[in-house]
């Protein structure tokens, strides 16, 4: 009881903050998602120096908040320039800091892995909010819209692996997930999807669209989440850190929408929308 107190409060102060950055947008959403970026980068470093590892703190974060700024300032061929920039800045900060017993080069790719994941991954959020819909509330609900099939999808598969699961999906990375789990995972954020397209926003397209949409972003959920299960089990670590009582770390809450919001975003561009 006390644990899903801590999660309904969470939740509380979490969902309406969300929900006023992503509408507010521009600066506001870039700075909000390079501060996700920046904490989940924190993460995934600490869980890496727990296996031996020497990721590099400040040239991690401040990577991972530039991306989407860059993104809203310069738009992605010129945002990615950053990356590059963090690629020979990990080399020559690990070399100069590191002796080469203790792996500089080694370092500097897990530095700008976790970077590039965290703050590349996030930055598609940018665009998918300020690109395709001109108006502040379908643009806000856009944004939503891959965000809620996640949703969906991940409590389809909890609920279906509690109820039917037999087969495990993936036993050496997360034996708690099943394969009948991940089916009504996939079921419930495809149903969630043509919902929400047919009744929120009806302007993201038809019903047709609609269905790929959610298969796309339901399947992308259930890789996002065995991914950061993968990150975890090799660090040994059950939560990517305890920042948010009841429910874990930033990483447990990113894990899918890493995957969802740029594959939400590609999927827009691809269809024309």
């Amino acid at each position: 009881m006390r644990n899903l107190r801590r999660r309904l409060v969470v939740a509380a102060v979490g969902i309406p903050a969300s929900i006023i950055v992503v509408y507010a947008g521009g600066i506001f959403l870039a700075l909000g998602l390079g501060f996700l970026g920046a904490v989940g980068y924190w993460e995934y470093a600490t869980m890496m120096r727990e296996i031996g590892h020497r990721p590099l703190m400040g040239v991690g974060v401040l990577t991972a908040v530039a991306l989407p700024l860059s993104v809203l300032g310069l738009g992605f061929p010129l945002a990615w320039v950053v990356a590059v920039v963090a690629i020979a800045m990990s080399a020559a900060v690990a070399t100069f800091r590191l002796p080469p017993p203790e792996r500089p080069l080694s370092n500097a790719a897990v530095t700008v892995f976790g970077a590039l994941y965290l703050g590349g991954l996030l930055c598609f959020g940018v665009p998918l909010r300020e690109w395709f819909l001109p108006d502040r509330v379908e643009g806000t609900l856009l944004f939503f819209y891959p965000v809620v099939v996640t949703w969906s999808t991940d409590t389809g598969a909890y609920t279906g692996g509690k109820l039917f699961g037999r087969r495990q999906m993936s036993p050496t990375i997360s034996p708690n997930k099943t394969v009948e789990g991940g089916l009504a995972g996939i079921l419930a954020g495809t149903v969630a999807a043509v919902l929400y397209g047919l009744w929120v926003l009806p302007s993201a397209g038809s019903a047709g669209q609609a269905l790929l949409f959610g298969l796309l972003i339901a399947i992308l959920a259930i890789v996002g989440d065995l991914v950061e299960s993968a990150l975890k089990r090799e660090c040994g670590q059950k939560d990517s850190s305890a920042l948010l009582p009841g429910h874990g770390g930033f990483l447990d809450r990113l894990d899918s929408l890493l995957w969802t919001i740029p594959g939400a975003f590609l999927f827009f561009t691809a269809v024309g929308l």
